[in-house]
């Protein structure tokens, strides 16, 4: 089977962790990075035997790519989707799609005009323990979905929240933390809709501006189907959950406190509540937990492993298949942007 041939654009943390989840797939070779940073780009090519450019163009012309996943702070994707589109290569690119639904659009007719495959980087629905929720959802074990929520409130106080910098998030726009609403909300969003498979008929929330006081994020969704999404954020208080409602890890992501290592205990591991007419799913989704619990009592729904950070792996190949097979993506960008539109539309004009 031909090797496929990967691009990076972006060498940060989050590249990172797409490299160590790639190295589980037979076939791929991460063959070049790009970063603005020249000396960033040689320490990340040398450490995967990959070749770096500092020249985003220099790269997607001579590196013989197959794929590029773009990486870079949101603010970047745009200019880098279109530049792999005018290039002839397909993307992978990471969540938001972009900052604004035009930014969304060019990119979208961009691919199309090229010919390429743009993906969107959904990588909760590949998720081990998302997937077996979502499989028990379809096989009706929970009935019909009335109620989706998750919360992510913690943190070591107001003067130690941090928030993603101009880097990531131009001021007087959306902004805020890596966890907040934008930069991670913006998953739940897409994938409540994917659980639920009904349209949004409402929004309502608030958003952080990036440059201006921050403040409690949250996002209410109302479905035709009269489901409700609720999310809620702030990373600048304290966690109330008490020390026994933790668990241990089965795999590594994001949470309130940064990076949370596999195999280690989580005093306040992430969770999604999934709750519906027969029943109710609590899924830790990076600690690669399921619960069910309905009128027979609780119980442990076993979950395939490991855990985070195979969801990337998973993507890419679910991406590599449907290129081999002429089919559209698993995710396509057009669910990006619909995420997008939901996630803007409580950010006024700045949407």
């Amino acid at each position: 089977m031909k090797t496929t041939r990967i691009g990076f654009i972006g060498t940060g943390a989050v590249a990172q962790v797409h490299a160590e989840a790639y190295r589980a797939l037979a076939g791929v070779e991460l063959a070049a990075c790009y970063d603005l940073d020249p000396a960033r780009a040689d320490a990340f090519a040398r450490t995967h035997s990959a070749q770096g450019y500092s020249d985003l163009a220099a790269m997607l012309s001579s590196a013989n790519l197959d794929i590029a996943c773009v990486l870079t702070p949101a603010r970047a994707h745009e200019a880098a989707v279109i530049a792999c589109a005018n290039a002839g290569v397909h993307v992978l690119c990471e969540k938001p799609l972009a900052l604004s639904l035009d930014a969304c659009d060019r990119m979208i007719r961009a691919c199309e005009q090229a010919g390429v495959s743009l993906a969107y980087g959904a990588s909760y629905r590949f998720l081990p323990a998302v997937v077996t929720a979502k499989q028990l959802i379809d096989a009706g074990e929970i009935g019909d979905i009335l109620l989706m929520r998750e919360a992510a409130v913690g943190g070591s106080g107001i003067e130690r929240r941090e928030t993603l910098s101009e880097a990531h998030f131009p001021a007087g726009g959306p902004g805020g933390s890596g966890m907040g609403l934008i930069d991670h909300g913006i998953h739940l969003v897409d994938l409540f809709s994917w659980l639920a498979k009904s349209p949004v008929t409402r929004v309502r929330g608030r958003g952080n501006i990036a440059g201006q006081k921050q403040l409690p994020e949250y996002l209410m969704l109302e479905y035709d189907n009269g489901a409700l999404g609720e999310l809620v954020y702030e990373d600048g208080t304290f966690p109330s959950e008490l020390p026994t409602e933790g668990i241990f890890s089965g795999g590594s992501g994001w949470d309130v406190g940064g990076i949370t290592p596999p195999g280690q205990w989580q005093a306040h591991p992430g969770s999604i509540h999934i709750h519906g007419s027969r029943g109710s799913l609590r899924i830790f989704h990076y600690a690669n937990a399921l619960y069910l619990r309905n009128q027979h009592g609780v119980r442990e729904i076993k979950v395939p492993e490991p855990g985070a950070p195979i969801q990337f792996a998973l993507q890419l190949q679910a991406f590599i298949d449907s290129i081999r097979a002429g089919l559209p993506p698993p995710v396509p960008a057009s669910a990006g942007r619909e995420a997008c539109r939901l996630v803007l539309s409580v950010y006024g004009e700045h949407s």
